[in-house]
């Protein structure tokens, strides 16, 4: 399998076994269980890459049926960081993004990516005090609001208000994004990116957790 995509235990582990594991039904678990993941039995140390897009696919339908595609897997991407720093490894790493603030903790978050897939790369450009861009060869999904909710969930909890992340050049792999924040909490962010935040897939009422 040498030269495969893969996406990691761990990455399975953190949104499927942490973030969803009350929220998939008996009718999910049975898809999931058709595309190569059993939740019943230990997971195996690797899935590939079409895989992990398929067990996504499945997700987005049954847990968040209804909802248009870039906002569901928005909501995926949120899930996915939650469940991830709920982990031993996110944990410490949660830790310190707190104490780092958001630009530092996200110009970390590569550390997230390669721990999550053998075949992401990240590039992390500072715009400025409030605001970076990110570009990631292969974002893993069909859409690329997962990883822009991921982005913003990362960003929140280390401390950023306001949150807006625009993907841009989606070209079926790679995207880049536009992530920026606010650090007061009565900050506003500017009409223009909250605007295409939105139109990027993330939904004004955010499904419960």
């Amino acid at each position: 399998m040498t030269g495969d995509k893969l996406v990691y235990a761990g990455t399975v582990e953190a949104l499927f076994l942490k973030a969803l594991e009350n929220r998939i039904t008996p009718a999910c678990r049975l898809r999931l269980r058709e595309a190569g993941l059993d939740l019943e039995q230990k997971l195996t140390p690797t899935y590939t890459l079409e895989q992990w897009k398929q067990f996504l696919r499945i997700a987005a339908g049954h847990i968040y049926a209804g909802m248009p595609a870039e906002a569901a897997y928005y909501s995926l991407g949120e899930r996915f960081i939650d469940g991830y720093f709920s982990t031993l490894f996110g944990r410490a790493l949660l830790g310190m993004a707190r104490l780092l603030g958001p630009r530092r903790a996200l110009t970390q978050a590569r550390l997230c990516f390669r721990t999550s897939t053998n075949c992401s790369e990240v590039r992390i450009v500072e715009r400025g005090p409030t605001e970076v861009e990110f570009w990631l060869t292969d974002i893993g999904a069909d859409q690329p609001t997962f990883v822009a909710g991921a982005l913003a969930r990362a960003a929140e909890l280390s401390g950023g208000q306001r949150v807006a992340v625009v993907p841009e050049g989606f070209d079926g792999l790679s995207a880049t994004y536009h992530v920026r924040w606010s650090e007061q909490a009565d900050a506003a962010v500017s009409p223009e990116l909250a605007a295409r935040s939105t139109a990027a897939g993330q939904a004004s009422t955010r499904p419960p957790a």
